[in-house]
């Protein structure tokens, strides 16, 4: 399996970093940057550091390498603007880093 680095990304100040994995096979799918102690609902494009999927490229759903399950789906947010994944709860699992 190949890890590719996101363009997109930067650095976000008193972030923790999380492992996102499949929750069916186990398969790595990103490692991302997460601001405060809240639940995972969302990924934003731009703290997601680097995955098994290349987020350069346009994606309108999120699926697992492994399994071909659906991780997530793309939308773009209502207050900022902002490009992220809405995450479907039982597809996956954390672990900080």
């Amino acid at each position: 399996m190949e890890i590719y680095r996101n363009p997109n990304s930067r650095k976000v100040r008193g972030s923790h970093l999380l492992e996102i994995t499949c929750a069916y096979c186990g398969c790595f799918i990103a490692l991302y940057q997460k601001v405060d102690e809240s639940n995972l609902v969302k990924m934003y494009n731009d703290r997601i550091i680097e995955g098994s999927v290349d987020f350069s490229q346009f994606h309108g759903a999120l699926f697992c390498p492994g399994c071909g399950g659906r991780i997530a789906t793309r939308y773009v947010t209502k207050a900022d603007k902002k490009e992220a994944y809405r995450l479907v709860p039982s597809a996956f699992h954390k672990k900080r880093v």
